[in-house]
């Protein structure tokens, strides 16, 4: 399973599970929610990708 962790200044903040397995929803889904972290923690936030077995 692929999470993302929302990393605002070196420090986790939060952390999205997509519901969905395929790619092509998961990278639609992420394209909405990086706007949505931009808007709520600003322009600083960065978006890490790793694997959950």
């Amino acid at each position: 399973m692929i999470v993302y962790d929302i990393v605002l200044n070196g420090e986790i903040k939060e952390t999205i599970k997509p519901h969905k397995n395929r790619l092509k929803e998961i990278y639609a889904y992420m394209l909405e929610q990086s706007k949505v972290m931009k808007a709520k923690y600003g322009e600083n936030v960065k978006i890490k990708g790793r694997m959950v077995y």
